[in-house]
């Protein structure tokens, strides 16, 4: 299969040097999705056959492989009896997961109003009106808070994840309790499709 993307990073002490290297390759690309430059469909020149100086130990560099640059993965549990709401996020960069602790990073509660239809109306919730805050936030159960509000108001709820004034998650996924077929859980889906084309 191959992967998407690469970047180049400082090798890491298990890694370097591989001794004896015999050859450096140049002009390395590939025809399909391989990521063996021995596979038949791709190309690489030796930088001794063209006359060009080889490679040495101190030279070898390392990259890392991964298939997406940007993935932000929010998700959203309600504890009914009492209200408690956790956010857990996890976000990922270039292939490494980020620590949001030390990040401008911080949630917003709502909740979700099913219309006819296939509307919906979305509330951001006021804290100390709506919810309150259980907790800094924490890798393992992410954002917490509890539902102070009147349940009956709200088909179901949601949390969306900001850094600074920008929305991390700007697409319904997991970030919320809608019934599977209500029209919040298909918007997803409406707007990854129309976000491909």
């Amino acid at each position: 299969q191959g992967f998407r993307h690469g970047k180049q990073i400082k090798a890491d002490k298990k890694m370097k040097p591989i001794s004896d290297l015999p050859f450096g390759k140049t002009n390395v690309y590939c025809y399909h999705d391989d990521t063996l430059i021995t596979s038949p469909s791709c190309n690489a020149d030796d930088y001794g056959q063209l006359g060009w100086p080889l490679c040495t130990p101190e030279e070898q560099i390392a990259v890392q492989c991964f298939d997406e640059m940007w993935r932000v993965d929010v998700g959203f549990n309600m504890v009914e009896r009492n209200g408690k709401m956790s956010c857990p996020v996890k976000v990922l960069k270039e292939g490494g997961e980020m620590k949001l602790k030390n990040m401008d990073v911080h949630v917003k509660w709502g909740g979700v109003h099913l219309l006819a239809g296939d509307d919906y109306e979305t509330e951001y919730f006021e804290e100390g009106v709506h919810y309150e805050s259980t907790g800094k936030y924490s890798k393992k159960k992410g954002f917490r808070a509890r539902f102070i509000g009147n349940k009956m108001e709200y088909d179901c709820f949601f949390c969306d994840i900001y850094m600074g004034d920008q929305i991390m998650n700007p697409w319904p996924d997991k970030n919320h309790n809608c019934p599977e077929d209500s029209e919040y859980n298909h918007n997803e889906d409406d707007m990854e499709s129309s976000d491909m084309d």
